[in-house]
């Protein structure tokens, strides 16, 4: 019980700490792998979130099919982020993708050109390289959905800098 109390003072207190000096700072998306994974970092390359969907069709009738197409959306949203994290973005079209999209950033809000951006879209991906393992333990399920006209279930599995830290919160506490 003592756990459970303490998971959640955790959460409020992390909660409550969200509010930071950088809430007016803009923030940048980047789509990957057909949409399926988006990146969200600010202008400066400091990496804020990363959400990935997945699908599942509902295969029956029976009262669990529902939770059984949720549990494997949520299993192929979190495999699309694994294969992200170790194809992605070890490629160069990682930076290249992330500097056109700071480029359209910069338009809006007068920053430097693009051998800056294309510093910027670097630093972001060393950053996410040596994070990696901890932005994979950080991820939970954001939002899921079911479609009764087409029988689909859609899941958002999300991870960021304070879903981490929460993560990691959680698991000493849990004595691990």
């Amino acid at each position: 019980m003592k756990k459970f109390f303490a998971v959640l003072a955790i959460m409020f207190v992390t909660g409550c700490s969200t509010f930071s000096d950088k809430k007016d700072e803009p923030k940048v998306n980047t789509d990957f792998m057909g949409g399926a994974i988006k990146i969200s970092y600010t202008l400066m390359g400091d990496f804020e979130s990363l959400t990935s969907s997945g699908t599942a069709k509902v295969t029956s009738t029976l009262p669990s099919a529902v939770d059984e197409a949720y549990l494997i959306a949520t299993l192929q949203a979190r495999r699309q982020l694994v294969e992200f994290m170790k194809v992605e973005v070890e490629n160069s079209s990682f930076i290249k993708a992330v500097a056109e999209s700071l480029q359209e950033g910069v338009n809006t809000n007068n920053l430097p050109n693009n051998k800056v951006t294309s510093k910027i879209a670097s630093d972001l991906q060393d950053n996410i390289r040596q994070k990696s393992k901890a932005i994979l333990t950080g991820t939970y399920v954001f939002d899921r959905s079911y479609d009764s006209g087409t029988r689909t279930v859609k899941v958002v599995v999300k991870t960021g800098v304070q879903d981490v830290k929460t993560a990691q919160q959680v698991y000493r506490l849990m004595g691990n």
